[in-house]
């Protein structure tokens, strides 16, 4: 998991991102952007947040605040009116590069920067058109939506699942065992009125993600003939073009 990868899911986010552990986000004000970014200041006055109106819906908008418990921790909010809220963990010194990336039609980011606009998946940002000097727009070809109601059933384990405390949460630590028991706990915890499963996104499906055919972080520096460590640090800087290697 990359430094721009969320740490964990809020509580109270629709759009829970797959295999990261859930976080309490109760002391967080998720629902008033100008809230989020008053959350924690520095001395003088200045925030630790940022919050802005999104052009593409009336009353969307998108935020983040360092955590007051842990201020090398932030949370980043996205709320579009119509398609929900995502609620994520991340380090604070990421929190910036992260609302940038979640300007314009970007609701959701899955599987290594495929990305959803709440109707259609598209593959990264990779191909630069420099005619019209915007990356293009490539849809997953028979991309399917997987949702929090298609995960989960009449069965699933509720009490398998645990709702983390932000003050104790660990970077480090590995993902969660069983996630779905997460994802049942999270369910069981929402309110009457909350969106329906059937549209809480969680990741999406495509003939060209099966797990044996993707290649990771681990493998791809021996493949570019370049070593770990720089590739780590063009992915943390959000750069798609690797140096030539050695090979």
């Amino acid at each position: 998991m990359h430094r721009l990868q969320p740490l964990a899911n809020g509580l109270h986010t629709d759009h829970p991102v797959p295999g990261i552990p859930f976080v309490d986000d109760s002391h967080i004000p998720i629902h008033d952007p100008a809230a989020i970014e008053a959350v924690i200041c520095r001395e003088g006055g200045a925030s630790m947040g940022r919050w802005e109106r999104m052009n593409e819906a009336q009353g969307a908008w998108l935020a983040y605040t360092a955590d007051p418990l842990r201020p090398e921790l932030a949370w980043a909010v996205r709320h579009h009116p119509e398609h929900g809220r995502t609620v994520l963990l991340l380090l604070t010194k990421d929190a910036p590069l992260w609302h940038s990336s979640w300007r314009g039609p970007k609701l959701l980011f899955r599987q290594g920067g495929y990305w959803w606009d709440g109707t259609t998946w598209y593959r990264p940002d990779q191909a630069w058109d420099a005619t019209c000097k915007h990356f293009s727009l490539r849809p997953v070809p028979d991309a399917t939506t997987i949702t929090a109601a298609d995960i989960l059933d009449e069965n699933a384990r509720t009490d398998g699942g645990r709702l983390l405390d932000v003050y104790r949460f660990d970077p480090e630590a590995k993902p969660p065992d069983s996630w779905n028991e997460h994802l049942a706990m999270w369910a069981s915890q929402r309110a009457a009125d909350d969106r329906p499963l059937s549209q809480c996104v969680v990741r999406l499906s495509a003939p060209e993600l099966p797990a044996d055919q993707l290649i990771g972080v681990p493998k791809m520096p021996k493949i570019g003939h370049i070593v770990a460590p720089t590739l780590r640090t063009y992915i943390a800087r959000i750069q798609r073009e690797l140096p030539a290697g050695d090979g």
